[in-house]
């Protein structure tokens, strides 16, 4: 499958946090149907629950203005309540809870959207 445009980013506190990415295909917020969502983040253990990922969500979200974007989709597992309330402090709202496909386990999932 081709890649989309995308960019990744690293969470940094003058050490490793984690990172950010940002994909989208040019001129739509759709996303093929094996891409989950436009974003998506992780944060090593040691640094979690200090707000690294609520703040590069926020950072990272221009660069989805910047491509056109009206809005933004991410996903998260049901029991990720940490991941939805990064999503949700960024002005996400829950759009509905869906089964992924094969490929990610066929495990539910919920889906999120920030709009730019």
């Amino acid at each position: 499958m081709p890649r989309l445009p995308g960019i990744r980013l690293w969470i940094w506190d003058g050490e490793f946090c984690g990172s950010i990415g940002f994909r989208w295909q040019p001129g739509t917020e759709e996303l093929p149907p094996h891409v989950l969502g436009h974003i998506g983040y992780a944060v090593i253990p040691s640094k979690r629950n200090r707000g690294y990922a609520t703040r590069a969500l926020s950072e990272i979200l221009p660069y989805a203005r910047a491509e056109g974007l009206r809005y933004v989709e991410l996903t998260t597992d049901l029991d990720n309540v940490q991941s939805q309330r990064t999503i949700t402090a960024n002005g996400g709202i829950l759009v509905e809870q869906f089964v992924k496909a094969v490929n990610y386990g066929s495990t539910p999932g919920l889906r999120y959207r920030i709009t730019l």
